[in-house]
């Protein structure tokens, strides 16, 4: 009888272990150690006193934690991303470290690492790195790391960067190894850029960078650019060049151009962009070198950033126009113009966009919008209608009501299916301390083709501001899949219908 009772307890106590998988345990167990962490910042910040990372008349210390979190409750899938980053300055000296764990990202993988860390010296006009960095030459034609958490891309460099900074001179040279996806490419980059302003109205430029890439070869971007600058009127323009390694199957070389320019007076502004890319991709297995502008209308509503336009530096040029005016003080007008073809001027992308915003004193401001957006690249070829109206209504000082709408027509194949999308969202805010929004998000795609999935999608957010260093947003019920877009770079953001923490902590 004691023999079954205790091989009862050793399945119990199997069953037990496998309820909880040791990812979601490393999860718990993180998040408990933040918020245990944050409550020892917190309270001091409360009562106004000095945080545990304090500062010094020669030293400084300083660090934050964002930390994401999310449940699929029918899929019982969870996400989990969390960032920690640590600075420490000492008089000419910086260290920065950054420790991420991903268990598992939005794509499945899980992994955590030391990503990103670094060591600088900073004299009066040099400044030495020594890590991990990111930079950018020009205007990104031809080099641009950088990072983007939404879209989590991050494709920082490892070496060594020196920049020289005297008055009208700007040297910066740099060797190192790039990120890719989940892994570091071995191939390394030597890279030099430059800027001489021989007056204060006119500053010259140049770019140089080469890496020999396995089963390629050899490849090369060099170019120049040059600034003017005068009362009123600005202008930019910058060239590159892509040298390929010789061959028969070796692509041909390639070239970019970007111009720019900027008039402005007393409550107007007009703003002309042009851009050539041809044969300009420069790419090493998962990571893309360059990112030069897309000259497309980056937008803050969800619909229109879904439909947004995929940058293509191999075949496109194209043009964007934008005006802005304010004809009295609480009204302002807004309108974009941006069109993309290839090089045998065949449509790929173009957008009207319209935006006009009233504030009237200590009332209220109403915006409204309106689109229409063609996007060749995607199945169908289709246009989109996309009015939208937002609103927001002071109570008092600190509170305040929020409405937003959003309505996506959509149209594909020649006008044979047609659809829309609308999203309405309602908030609640006290500033700066608690905000509490509800968005609902329908489609009548469900109507044109077989459906399986949702029509309706409903989720509650509430926004909370924990003491001066600390955010933390707390959401439950159900958001749709989609695209999150920036500078022509996009991601596709997974469903969630169950809940998701954010906190972001500062110290």
């Amino acid at each position: 009888m004691n023999k079954r009772r205790l091989q009862r307890k050793k399945r119990g106590r199997r069953e037990k272990s496998k309820i909880v998988s040791p990812y979601s345990l490393f999860v718990i167990r993180h998040f408990l150690f933040v918020i245990f962490f944050s409550s020892f910042v917190i309270l001091p910040s409360s009562f106004g006193q000095d945080s545990l990372l304090s500062q010094t008349d020669s030293w400084e210390v300083s660090a934050s934690n964002q930390l994401e979190y999310s449940l699929n409750q029918k899929t019982h899938q969870d996400i989990f991303h969390n960032w920690f980053d640590f600075t420490w300055t000492y008089d000419l000296y910086n260290i920065g470290l950054r420790y991420e764990a991903h268990q598992p990202d939005d794509w499945g993988k899980t992994w955590q690492k030391l990503s990103y860390k670094y060591f600088e010296l900073s004299p009066e006009i040099l400044k030495l790195t020594v890590g991990n960095y990111y930079v950018m030459f020009g205007r990104g034609l031809i080099l641009r790391s950088y990072e983007n958490r939404d879209l989590r891309y991050d494709n920082n460099l490892e070496g060594i960067k020196g920049t020289l900074d005297l008055d009208g001179f700007d040297l910066t040279l740099l060797g190192g190894t790039p990120m890719g996806k989940y892994e570091r490419v071995n191939d390394p980059l030597q890279g030099a850029d430059g800027k001489i302003a021989f007056v204060d109205r006119i500053t010259i430029g140049g770019s140089y960078l080469r890496t020999d890439i396995t089963d390629f070869g050899f490849v090369r971007l060099f170019g120049g650019n040059l600034g003017l600058t005068f009362p009123h009127l600005d202008f930019y323009g910058e060239y590159a060049r892509k040298d390929n390694p010789s061959g028969e199957f070796i692509e041909k070389d390639g070239d970019g151009i970007y111009l720019s320019s900027n008039l402005y007076y007393t409550g107007f502004g007009l703003s002309l962009e042009y851009k050539d890319y041809k044969r300009f991709e420069f790419i090493n297995k998962d990571v893309t070198y360059n990112n030069p502008p897309s000259l497309t209308k980056e937008h803050v509503y969800t619909l229109l950033n879904r439909h947004a336009y995929i940058l293509n530096l191999s075949d496109e040029k194209g043009i964007q126009v934008q005006i802005s005016s304010t004809p009295f003080q609480e009204f302002s007008l807004l309108a974009n113009y941006s069109n993309t073809t290839d090089h045998k001027d065949k449509l790929i992308f173009s957008e009207i966009y319209g935006e006009m915003e009233y504030d009237y004193k200590d009332l209220g401001t109403i915006k409204g919008g309106f689109s229409r957006m063609e996007n060749k690249r995607e199945d169908g070829s289709p246009y989109f209608l996309s009015p939208v109206f937002d609103l927001t209504y002071y109570l008092s000082e600190q509170n305040s009501a929020a409405f937003v709408l959003e309505h996506l027509w959509t149209s594909k194949y020649d006008g044979k299916l047609t659809y829309y999308d609308q999203i309405i969202s309602f908030s609640l805010s006290h500033s700066p301390t608690i905000s509490l929004t509800f968005t609902h998000e329908r489609t009548t795609e469900w109507k044109t083709k077989a459906w399986s999935g949702k029509k309706n999608w409903f989720i509650t957010s509430l926004d909370l501001a924990l003491g001066e260093r600390h955010n933390l947003t707390l959401s439950i019920g159900s958001r749709r899949a989609g695209k999150v877009c920036s500078g022509g770079v996009c991601t596709d953001r997974p469903a969630l219908d169950g809940g998701e923490i954010k906190l972001l902590s500062r110290f």
